[in-house]
């Protein structure tokens, strides 16, 4: 007991009063500073003890109200947890995120399960932390939408080697034979180019972020590509522009960014003034690619279209930009199920990759040629 930090010592001891029911769902915890005094250690420490039963699911904490005892905790025999699933997504927002993470919820309430949100802001240290606590804190599964990056956090291959039940949602990381939910990225991107065919564009930029370290960019320039294919409309590859930086997440995206990212693009536009149209990959970057035609003198839409995944909805007229419309809600909700389904062992194909369909919707930012 006396090598433990301090911190892991007050712990320990709130744990033990929570498990054992001494302190009950809704009780109001000791505040820092009296833990403070109880335990004669610094506030920093008293928070950190706090802060981590907090990360774990087993208290809340209310600024200026103080620690309450989560409505749900786990049992000192693992029970408790075991209608609780955990869901890590890198953020949400009105273009995205949101309405996937109102398919989970009501997902887990149609099958009596709780959910713990983490936003991991896109960064793997985060994610990592994340996971290892609520592994501790004994989650039934995983809902996993992956940070961007190259390799994937040490964390995520534990859960698959312990057998934990995880699902993807929206991304997949090669390698891993994990299930996953997703929109069919493939389908929609030719579908999107298709519509820009059908306008008359032949000449068409493809921005994004880097291909190879997210799948579903992957996904969307390989469905460009291959509706060219099948049109029998030859590609240039000095169209594409990869290398955006503000994605949709803290904290890319941010004015230093975007404006890098502005004058990047202006000048792809000035080199190639021969395209007509832009396949932008997610919403954020096509505002960013919007700002860069106007400095080269474009005019959306009438002598340079934009088209691009998802957009925010809009209540009057048509939406700011012509996109692709993923189905978050069926996504998320389909993870859930799929959740379910290996948590219970009702899922005996694994992995199993499930892929949802999007639709075209028009917008402002698209006319004929």
């Amino acid at each position: 007991m006396e090598s433990l930090p301090f911190y892991r010592r007050i712990y320990n001891f709130l744990l033990e009063e929570i498990t054992s029911g001494r302190l009950k769902n809704g009780d109001l915890l000791p505040s820092e500073k009296e833990l403070c005094a109880t335990f004669n250690v610094s506030r920093i420490t008293s928070k950190r003890a706090l802060e981590l039963l907090a990360e774990q699911g087993y208290i809340s904490r209310f600024p200026g109200k103080g620690s309450f005892v989560s409505s749900v905790v786990k049992t000192v025999d693992g029970r408790g947890m075991d209608k609780t699933l955990a869901l890590l997504m890198p953020d949400y927002s009105d273009s995205f995120g949101v309405n996937l993470l109102n398919g989970v919820v009501d997902g887990c309430c149609a099958l009596g399960y709780h959910v713990i949100l983490k936003r991991t802001r896109d960064q793997i240290r985060i994610e990592e932390n994340s996971i290892r606590s609520l592994v501790e804190a004994g989650v039934a599964g995983f809902l996993i939408l992956p940070v961007h990056g190259t390799f994937y956090n040490p964390e995520i291959l534990k859960l698959t080697l312990n057998n934990k039940p995880v699902v993807f949602v929206d991304r997949k990381i090669q390698g891993l034979k994990v299930s996953s939910v997703s929109t069919d990225n493939q389908s929609g991107a030719a579908l999107g180019v298709e519509y820009l065919f059908r306008l008359g564009h032949r000449k068409i930029g493809f921005y994004s972020g880097m291909v190879k370290d997210t799948s579903s960019i992957e996904e969307r320039r390989d469905g460009f590509l291959q509706a060219f294919v099948d049109f029998e409309i030859k590609y240039e590859t000095d169209y594409f522009c990869h290398s955006l930086q503000s994605a949709w997440t803290f904290p890319f995206y941010n004015k230093d960014q975007v404006d890098a990212d502005i004058r990047h693009v202006a000048e792809h536009i000035r080199l190639h003034p021969e395209l007509t149209a832009a396949f932008v990959a997610e919403y954020r970057m096509a505002q960013v690619v919007k700002k860069a035609a106007k400095l080269t003198g474009r005019n959306v839409p009438n002598n340079f279209s934009i088209l691009c995944f998802d957009s925010p909805p809009s209540l009057f007229g048509l939406p700011p930009y012509t996109h692709i419309l993923q189905d978050e809600y069926a996504i998320g909700n389909r993870a859930v199920e799929l959740l379910h389904s290996l948590i219970t062992g009702k899922e005996t194909v694994l992995p199993k990759q499930i892929l949802i369909q999007t639709k075209l919707v028009v917008g402002s930012s698209t006319a004929p040629l």
